[in-house]
């Protein structure tokens, strides 16, 4: 059952209060670390500073539990999953906004990373700055031969996932590139990640019925109170699209706007960030099972198995 796929894995080390503009500014925010800070804070937008005052709504509480959805059984027999943030019923389900990379002019900044000296994208900064803050003491219970796939093989202009998704309707979950074989691991890819944790990929978004600029109501959408996990916010995946000679174009997920649709866009633009992990295949559960009220709990050791 696809909507019985909860897992309560991990916690979060700090609080997060949104503070959020109101009047001509509605829709703007802010994030701060306390209360006290995003009652005193301001936002700025076109040079006004707007006073946020009391609008200010707490994301999170420090221990508070993350949640996720399990995506798939990865090939090292590991089980891969997708962020869900620290309730099964988030409209928030990402853990920040942000470009896949701040760059755009080049075909290369479809990477996660790129050039021969290994240069992080935007969003690899991203992933990697909250893992440390929040997963680091989880580290043990992670596969690191597990694959995460940055599929640049194509035609210059076209990348493999576009002629996969939109020419021929033909997900795969193989990777045929070590280059693009994202991996803690040497033994199993490329081994340039530095902490295993990486992002959704489009092909996995279409065997979880995902389609090309057609609404996809499934689970990856949905919370448990089915809504939009991520609200009205798109949220980026690994996989390349295109060139077209000025921008490169990585896939995303729309949010309620165009509930699940399958898209892509500039990697310049800011979207939301929703984390992929790999729970190493000899992780056991604790109990739970699976759906959103009792989820599966994972069996802590010293060892992680």
């Amino acid at each position: 059952n696809a909507t019985d796929n909860w897992v309560k894995f991990g916690s979060v080390s700090s609080d997060i209060v949104r503070g959020y503009g109101t009047s001509e500014f509605d829709g703007m925010y802010e994030d701060y670390n306390t209360m006290e800070e995003c009652k005193s804070g301001t936002l700025m937008p076109q040079s006004h500073t707007y006073d946020l005052n009391q609008n200010c709504t707490y994301l999170q509480h420090s221990g508070d539990s993350i949640y996720w959805r399990i995506i798939r059984t990865n090939s090292d027999g590991g089980v891969r999953l997708l962020y869900h943030g620290t309730s099964t019923t988030a409209e928030n389900a990402y853990i920040g906004e942000s470009a896949f990379n701040e760059k755009y002019n080049d075909s290369k900044y479809v990477g996660y990373m790129y050039d021969s000296n290994g240069t992080n994208s935007t969003i690899k900064n991203t992933i990697d700055t909250w893992y440390k803050n929040n997963l680091t003491n989880y580290t043990k219970y992670l596969s690191t031969t597990a694959i995460y796939c940055n599929d640049r093989t194509g035609d210059g202009t076209y990348f493999g996932a576009y002629t996969r998704l939109i020419t021929n309707k033909t997900p795969t979950y193989d990777c045929t590139d070590t280059n693009d074989k994202f991996t803690v691991d040497t033994s199993a890819g490329n081994g340039k990640l530095t902490h295993p944790i990486a992002l959704m990929t489009a092909d996995e978004v279409s065997f979880a019925g995902g389609l090309y600029e057609n609404n996809a109501q499934t689970w990856y959408y949905y919370n448990s109170a089915n809504g939009s996990s991520t609200g009205d916010t798109w949220w980026w995946l690994l996989s390349p699209n295109s060139w077209d000679g000025s921008y490169a174009y990585v896939f995303y997920v729309y949010g309620s706007s165009n509930p699940g649709s399958l898209d892509y866009y500039r990697v310049n633009d800011i979207n939301g960030v929703r984390p992929a992990v790999s729970l190493k295949s000899c992780v056991k559960t604790s109990g739970g099972d699976g759906s959103a009220s009792t989820p599966y709990t994972i069996e802590e050791t010293s060892s992680g198995c």
